[in-house]
């Protein structure tokens, strides 16, 4: 309609957004507490933590490269 103002954004776009939101604090979250986890079972002090928070940040940019990515050939 003429007086609605445009939003710039498609309908979905939020729930990408939120989607990719997601996916890095479950990566974050869950690699972090697995690293969190080895610490305490071997008795050391936040090696393992980072790695994991690392690990996690990694492994979930990767998915959201491979699930969001575009091909720019086709």
């Amino acid at each position: 309609m003429a007086g609605d103002p445009d939003r710039g954004d498609e309908p979905g776009d939020s729930g990408v957004a939120w989607s990719i939101i997601g996916t890095l604090l479950a990566g974050v979250l869950v690699w972090g507490g697995i690293g969190y986890l080895v610490d305490r079972w071997l008795g050391t002090t936040n090696i393992f933590l980072p790695i994991g928070l690392v690990v996690g940040a990694g492994a979930a940019m990767y998915l959201i490269i491979v699930r969001y990515g575009k091909n720019s050939g086709t």
